[in-house]
């Protein structure tokens, strides 16, 4: 009996890991998702996502969905930049779709006008634009492609939602911007890799997670994996000084792989 090969591995670059201030020179907010199966599809796409996808060699013609968690600018300022490449480079003529809170079809576009507003001209451009605006509340088994959506509140602005991508036996869960909190334990809970914000190392006045809540709480992350990101090089360093099992901190164009139990 011949074993027939398995699928490659759902698989997440990270086109930037920084803050909304771009410290030590990390790319803003954005991911790039290849499932097992299905097209490819961003979570966030900072100012810098556009550039970044070039400079690290991903096609954004590829790509057939964007997820937003919350429509801060260092989270949806690409967009402009994504649309106007796939017009007038690419040639782009299939729909591309958007998922995000309440708002997002009206940020996006409010950004699009004051950057390019002729590619909200269908003439201009070939394809279409679908929107998906979502509850900020639970929502489960969402069907997407060829995986399941799911999405839960967090606690950072009116419009932050995580979410959960299963693809098959595997799940990639994505915090967004939130302090820490009980929906971000319920997000973690099965994932094989938690995409998780940290941006300072103590605990401050704004609503993100520090390097302490991780430390003080890793405990209670029921995932196999945990990479954080919207960081500095020095909560970086601090996590290599004193580092934590299953947890790493990333870098733009960091590449993680979600292998099933079985490889």
């Amino acid at each position: 009996m011949v074993n027939e090969p398995l699928p490659d591995p759902p698989r997440v670059r990270l086109l930037g890991t920084g803050t909304a201030f771009h410290t030590d020179g990390r790319g803003s907010q954005a991911l790039y998702v290849e499932p097992m199966a299905g097209s490819a599809f961003a979570v966030d796409f900072g100012p810098t996502a556009m550039s970044h996808m070039q400079r690290f060699g991903v096609p954004a013609d590829r790509l057939d969905r964007v997820f937003f968690t919350h429509l801060h600018g260092d989270h949806v300022a690409g967009w402009p930049f994504l649309l106007l490449n796939l017009a007038l480079e690419t040639r782009r003529q299939r729909p591309l779709e958007v998922w995000g809170p309440p708002g997002t079809r009206a940020t996006l576009q409010s950004l699009t006008q004051l950057c390019y507003g002729d590619l909200l001209d269908p003439p201009r451009r070939a394809f279409e634009v679908r929107y998906r605006e979502l509850p900020v509340q639970e929502t489960r088994d969402l069907e997407c492609d060829s995986m399941r959506v799911d999405v839960l509140p967090m606690e950072h602005v009116e419009s932050s939602i995580g979410y959960r991508f299963t693809f098959a036996d595997r799940v990639l869960a994505v915090t967004g911007d939130t302090r820490w909190c009980p929906n971000l334990l319920r997000l973690a809970e099965g994932s094989d890799l938690l995409v998780c914000e940290c941006t300072t190392t103590r605990p401050g006045p704004a609503a993100h997670v520090s390097l302490e809540d991780v430390r003080a709480g890793v405990w209670q992350l029921k995932c196999r994996s945990i990479v954080l990101v919207h960081l500095t090089d020095e909560v970086a360093s601090a996590l290599a000084e004193d580092p934590l099992p299953r947890v790493l901190a990333g870098h733009d164009g960091m590449v993680l792989a979600l292998p099933s139990d079985e490889r």
